[in-house]
């Protein structure tokens, strides 16, 4: 966690930037689409963090090039075509190429739109050959990768490492962002409890005694009831809605009464382990953040429990390796977010629309904004 937190002030930047978006919203009343801006926002952090600039979306305020739009468009098709012999090999296949036209499908076209951006990326930085150290991103450190052999990596492997960040890395903090969210502004008591351990936030970190609306990182990490909101509302509502597979060993595996033999490929539904009543209790399929914090339903036992079976961002070797960024930039953006506005839901019957692609995203969630007054 160290180095992403050595990252605070390029996260800070980008915050900053969406606030001035924000502050207008809230001086006109006007409602948005949280869904939007908050990808805006984890797309515009991923692309400061790997290529040491902003991809534009929050300055401008929509999807620029329809970067965003693409990158989902090759989700739903990557997504549904992994379940057939050759998978995802058919996007580029010469029968797709004559036939997706034919029923006006851009199959290969999502692909290539984030293809070129990432190539043009690569070629452009190593053209410009190494950069001082302190001035390194992501990206720096791909192409000084070596493979097994120690010869340096293939243009494939670092389009794949690229891919990692831009493309997975900010879907799944988007919407992990409007999973905790959302509960919230539906649930009053508990979204002013919130609020009101981030007032106190400044004083209990020794910042001055005027409320700090942009609380760092160290202000917002060790809050009981916020960290109880980042782990339950990722709990029920997972970003990614199975994990990576693994194979089962050569001499086959027993598993709950069921054998599966070597040729077994094996994975897990997070939305289903995260509900499981044996680890989290008759009411798991509740949002309660309170059972994340001890004597208030749950004993320190039960916690440890829960944070062990706890499977949103994976286990073992098929850990999500950008869980600490997520994490951060969920807490930083929640934390701040609740304490700069006073947010309410614009349509309460219907807050969000969720949709399953590679992720599960929670789409359309309109709100309202109104600036916190200190006086």
């Amino acid at each position: 966690m160290s180095s992403v937190v050595s990252m605070e002030q390029e996260v800070q930047t980008v915050l900053g930037s969406l606030w001035e978006r924000f502050d207008m919203f809230a001086e006109t009343g006007e409602a948005i689409n949280l869904s939007l801006w908050a990808s805006y926002f984890t797309y515009d952090v991923v692309g400061t963090l790997c290529l040491s600039q902003t991809m534009g979306f929050v300055r401008e305020g929509k999807d620029v090039n329809g970067f965003i739009s693409n990158i989902h468009g090759a989700f739903y098709w990557v997504a549904n075509l992994g379940y057939l012999p050759g998978q995802s090999s058919w996007i580029a296949h010469p029968i797709t190429s004559f036939l997706a036209p034919l029923f006006k499908l851009r199959i290969a076209d999502y692909a290539r739109a984030f293809q070129r951006l990432s190539v043009d990326k690569v070629f452009s930085r190593m053209k410009e050959g190494p950069r001082e150290s302190e001035k390194q991103d992501m990206l720096d450190h791909f192409l000084a990768m070596k493979d097994p052999e120690g010869k340096p990596a293939s243009i494939s492997a670092i389009m794949a490492e690229i891919g990692n960040v831009l493309a997975a890395g900010a879907d799944t903090t988007s919407v992990a962002i409007k999973a905790v969210l959302g509960p919230l502004l539906r649930d009053s008591a508990r979204y002013r409890r919130l609020q009101a351990e981030l007032d106190e936030a400044p004083k209990s970190c020794g910042l001055a005694n005027e409320p700090v609306k942009n609380l760092p990182y160290a202000a917002l990490k060790d809050l009981p009831f916020l960290s109880a909101c980042i782990k339950e509302g990722s709990r029920v509502h997972p970003s990614i809605v199975y994990q990576l597979p693994r194979k089962a060993p050569p001499e086959g595996l027993h598993l709950e009464g069921y054998f599966l033999n070597s040729s077994t490929t094996i994975s897990m539904s997070p939305l289903a382990q995260n509900r499981c009543q044996s680890i989290f209790g008759d009411d798991a399929d509740e949002w309660k953040p309170e059972r994340w914090i001890h004597g208030e339903g749950s004993s320190e036992e039960q916690i440890k429990l829960m944070d062990k079976n706890l499977a949103t961002f994976g286990y073992g070797s098929r850990t999500c390796i950008g869980r600490n960024l997520a994490t951060f930039e969920i807490c930083k953006f929640v934390g701040q977010f609740l304490t700069h506005y006073d947010v309410e839901l614009a349509n309460p019957e219907r807050p969000w629309a969720i949709e399953s692609l590679w992720f599960a995203e929670l789409g359309n969630m309109i709100i309202r904004l109104k600036k916190r007054r200190y006086d």
